[in-house]
């Protein structure tokens, strides 16, 4: 089976880690994956395999016997080429909120699938969806000490204040880092506008992790968390014991850094907890991928 996988976008790795997840563990599967960029205005910047301006960007399109493409319907090249070549496509969301012609993708594909994120679930409800792939065995934890500042990052990937949907509430969470900072010994790490190994290293080499602690979602901030042995603060919702996260909103952020700093065996038994949670977990890559190998042999199958 061969496989291309399409995304204007970097759109934070998530196409990238499924691609790589599908060369390492996905048997009897080629793939391409085709960007149209691989960076963003803000200085983030990831690798990648072939760009669509490239002459064997086409080639791997013309050659695969699916399309797997993320977010976006791009016109040129896809609609010359799915005219001519008639390959099925698999859709794949990723945004909250909707962005762009996602109801041309879904217009074009066999099936849709969302990321399996709270607010996408709810967002593209009732498309079915599909882990958001990381590889924790390429991803591993770093040797911290736990003596001397705990160190606390923040990666808000956009300023959209409380409010907005994709809101991280970056002006809110610096100034409670702020505060904490004052009160306790700490290291407060802003990761923003760097390339995707450096925000990984920087992610890696931290205590505690904030994600999103505004709108009750996830990202893939804590899955890199996680992989990382990283305490992770987020505002979404457990269910049960399937998450790890420490859950924190904006009134409730400066106690649970607290707690977390003051308590350094609980610092240590949640930062255990969240990578015994990615190892055993469906969004483990070689777990995640058996999902994405079976819906690509239904739609071929169809």
């Amino acid at each position: 089976m061969k496989v291309a996988l399409y995304s204007r976008t970097p759109l934070a790795a998530a196409p990238l880690e499924i691609w790589k997840a599908l060369e390492r563990y996905g048997v009897g599967i080629e793939t391409s994956l085709i960007n149209r960029t691989l960076g963003y205005r803000d200085g983030r910047r990831f690798p990648g395999h072939l760009l669509a301006s490239n002459a064997d960007a086409a080639r791997a399109l013309k050659g695969a016997d699916l399309w797997h493409v993320h977010n976006y319907w791009d016109r040129e090249p896809l609609d010359a080429l799915l005219a001519r070549y008639g390959r099925p496509v698999v859709a794949q969301f990723h945004s909250v909120p909707r962005l762009g012609n996602w109801a041309e993708l879904q217009s074009k594909a066999k099936i849709s699938y969302t990321i399996r994120q709270p607010l996408q679930a709810r967002e593209y409800a009732p498309f079915m969806t599909m882990p958001n792939l990381v590889d924790a065995d390429e991803r591993r934890p770093a040797r911290r000490s736990m003596e001397g500042p705990v160190r606390i990052a923040f990666a808000p990937s956009t300023q959209a204040p409380v409010g907005h949907p994709a809101s991280k509430g970056r002006a809110e969470v610096l100034a409670i880092l702020k505060t904490v900072a004052a009160e306790r010994a700490v290291e407060v790490v802003l990761i923003e506008g760097v390339p995707y190994e450096e925000n990984l290293k920087l992610k890696r080499s931290a205590h505690i992790l904030v994600d999103d602690v505004v709108t009750g979602n996830w990202h893939r901030t804590s899955l890199e968390g996680a992989c990382f042995a990283c305490a992770v603060l987020n505002a979404a919702r457990q269910q049960g014991a399937a998450w790890p996260w420490v859950h924190a909103t904006l009134a409730s952020l400066r106690a649970k850094l607290l707690q977390l700093i003051d308590d350094r065996p609980l610092l240590i038994r949640v930062q255990e907890m969240t990578r015994a949670w990615i190892l055993g977990s469906e969004f483990h890559a070689l777990e995640g991928v058996k999902e994405y190998v079976k819906a690509y042999q239904e739609v071929l199958s169809a």
